[in-house]
């Protein structure tokens, strides 16, 4: 089979590699389409320990069941499905309390967590354990179930910290995940979103997404206009899905007293902050990483008609062409939102 092997920073490469074999409990997948996730591009730019070369990225991904290891009974051949890619212990106190996106011993498919290279789907086979397999409806396109891992991600987000009267939530950031967010806070009712950026691009698509109220933080004053927008207050929860560490000062300005700071972005830089301005004023600040059943509770949406993902996709690329897929997006110009890879 045909596999897109990252090698390093900037380097991939197509090989051909065996396909693999399900062993006993797993599937063998027959990849259909691929999604570039941002840490994936991360990779890309920057060596990490977290993606150490060489391997195969990729973990936003659907395709159809080839085969069916020994002992696979609830799941069948040809059957549409899609991955939760966290390899999970199923053996800690975090696993058996439900919260596996926090357990300690986890690997994750497309990189080297756990000091183990797990490969990724960006190649035309892979085998996974039953249990890490999400089936995905027949009317729900490969496209938009290659959508589900960032899906899953951004409805745990959108509900973290909610509350049944929150009036004002400002997403600070419209990228891929940022857009996400907008949508699901917006199915869980939330009045007004606001929505700040740099780029107009991604601001209309907010607005396309259900955003009331959008910032360009470049030409703007993002706390006066969340003002402005919230009766003076400040909103009731500010959600940060822009890696940047000024973001996280920003948020303080934005939320009104009492209120909620979720942090989503996957930040690694030191940042300095006032610890009396979550004292002093109340605050509640969260992390939300992952994932634990809302890829699952997204399939049904999709299924449902409930939720729209395709709109975010805005180019796809044949997997002998994936290295142009990430120069593309690795170009500080470029105005793509969700990139995705066909494989077969």
């Amino acid at each position: 089979m045909k596999a897109l092997v990252y090698k390093g920073p900037g380097i991939l490469e197509l090989e051909e590699r065996p396909v693999p074999v399900p062993s006993k409990g797993e599937v063998l997948i027959k990849i259909k389409k691929v999604s570039i996730c941002g840490s994936d591009l991360g990779a890309y730019r920057v060596a990490s320990d977290r993606f150490r070369a060489p391997l195969v990225l990729g973990h936003e991904f659907s395709g159809d069941i080839e085969e069916l290891g020994e002992g696979v009974t609830n799941l069948t051949k040809a059957q549409r499905v899609t991955v939760n890619p966290m390899v999970l212990c199923n053996d800690c106190f975090f696993c058996e309390r439900g919260e596996g996106n926090l357990c300690g011993n986890r690997k994750s498919m497309g990189t080297a967590i756990g000091g183990i290279q797990t490969h990724g789907a960006m190649e035309e086979y892979v085998a996974v354990p039953e249990w890490m397999v999400v089936p995905i409806a027949d009317n729900v396109s490969y496209e938009a179930a290659a959508m589900l891992e960032p899906c899953g991600v951004t409805l745990a987000c959108a509900k973290k910290g909610f509350t049944e009267d929150e009036k004002n939530t400002v997403v600070i950031g419209a990228g891929p995940i940022g857009l996400l967010i907008v949508k699901f806070l917006k199915a869980l009712g939330v009045p007004n979103v606001i929505v700040s950026d740099i780029l107009d691009t991604r601001l209309e698509k907010a607005k396309e997404c259900g955003a009331n109220q959008i910032i360009n933080a470049g030409n703007q004053n993002v706390e006066e206009m969340v003002k402005k927008y919230t009766d003076g207050y400040g909103a009731d929860r500010v959600i940060i899905a822009a890696g940047v560490g000024a973001s996280i000062n920003q948020s303080f300005q934005l939320v009104r007293n009492g209120g909620t700071i979720v942090l989503v972005a996957l930040m690694h830089e030191h940042v300095e902050i006032d610890p009396m301005e979550i004292v002093g004023r109340g605050l509640k600040f969260l992390g939300s990483y992952m994932f634990t059943t809302e890829m699952a509770e997204a399939a049904q949406m999709l299924a449902d008609k409930k939720l729209e993902v395709e709109d975010l996709i805005t180019s796809c690329y044949d997997l002998a062409d994936g290295k142009k897929a990430f120069d593309v997006l690795n170009d500080p110009h470029n105005t793509e939102i969700k990139v995705q890879i066909s494989i077969s």
